[in-house]
């Protein structure tokens, strides 16, 4: 646990018990500096000097710092701070004088690569802090190469001539994940946190009849939503004069689109809608003779835990929503 914030003065052992022995069990040994990740200069915690004097009121209140480490390796995705990384020591003890331990510590946990979500759910995330110890200090600090990306949606698909509506497009997912209270989001100059973008619907469907013909026209397929993965194009209706599928969406845009099928000048199938951009909505299916498909909604920047609270300090980039609640 941290150390008593006041009362009786500190016994050395409580030092130790804290923050662990130093081979020479001497005050002065606890004066360190130490560069993790992007954390530069770390002492054994804030308000511990590092060099000149050093006394035994300075360690009252004071807490062991440990670093989560999200920020070495190649992107990864839907990953859980506490689950993947600190449950298999992926982190740096400051000072290294003892094993971690997480009541009581201040965890930082330090991002600086490319996370990317999935496209089941809205509440998925491409990183989640995980859910710690209450009396834990829980911060993110994200680094200059740190980009948090939620997945788009894909579009959806046109309708078969008359007989369906185009489909919804799907919803886009969404970056960081809080599951646990109280905690501080920095976000350093360069750093991205980003939703994923919803899919377009799929476009509606048209029927003419006269005496000699009956002529169908299917609807064109959604565009995809800009995220990481984008989101597929919706397929094309294949009743009668087809409609062509939506364009896939990028990291960044979204794609077009399908056009709707046109018979003989007679039935006209619709056209999907455009997949969402960074910033924007995407398109609904447009209407024939069926109804076209609803766009899929935006996921969220950063989503928590009903009832926490969420620190954020940006000098970065920040897309997408900051309080959306529930973390899938």
């Amino acid at each position: 646990m941290t150390i008593k914030s006041s009362g009786n003065p500190l016994a050395f052992s409580e030092i130790e018990t804290e923050f662990g022995a130093n081979g020479t069990r001497s005050l002065g040994s606890y004066r360190i500096t130490q560069s993790v990740g992007t954390l530069s200069n770390l002492p054994l915690d804030t308000g511990i000097p590092s060099s000149g004097q050093i006394k035994f009121s300075d360690f009252y209140g004071k807490q062991l710092n440990i670093v989560v480490d999200c920020h070495s390796g190649g992107r990864e995705d839907r990953i859980t701070a506490k689950n993947d990384k600190w449950n298999n020591n992926n982190l740096t003890v400051i000072g290294g004088f003892r094993s971690k331990k997480e009541g009581g510590s201040k965890i930082y946990i330090n991002v600086n690569k490319k996370f990317c979500s999935d496209k089941n759910n809205v509440n998925n995330c491409a990183l989640k802090t995980g859910s710690w110890d209450s009396t834990a200090t829980v911060q993110v600090d994200l680094g200059s190469n740190a980009k948090v990306f939620g997945a788009g949606g894909d579009g959806g698909n046109g309708a078969n001539g008359i007989n369906n509506s185009g489909s919804p497009g799907g919803s886009g997912t969404s970056g960081l994940g809080i599951d646990s209270n109280n905690v501080t989001v920095n976000v350093a100059s360069g750093a991205i946190i980003r939703a994923g973008f919803g899919g377009g619907g799929g476009g509606g469907g048209g029927r003419q009849v006269d005496k000699n013909a009956d002529r169908r026209a299917s609807g064109g397929g959604g565009g995809g939503g800009a995220g990481c993965p984008p989101g597929n194009g919706g397929s094309g209706g294949n009743v009668g004069a087809g409609g062509g599928p939506g364009s896939a969406g990028s990291e960044t845009t979204g794609g077009g689109g399908g056009g709707g099928g046109n018979n003989a000048n007679q039935a006209y199938g619709a056209s999907g809608g455009s997949g969402a951009n960074l910033g924007g909505n995407a398109g609904g299916g447009g209407n024939s003779q069926t109804g076209g498909g609803s766009a899929g909604g935006n996921g969220a920047a950063i989503r928590r835990n009903s009832g926490f609270t969420v620190n954020i300090n940006n000098s970065g980039t920040i897309t997408g929503d900051t309080s959306a609640t529930g973390v899938g």
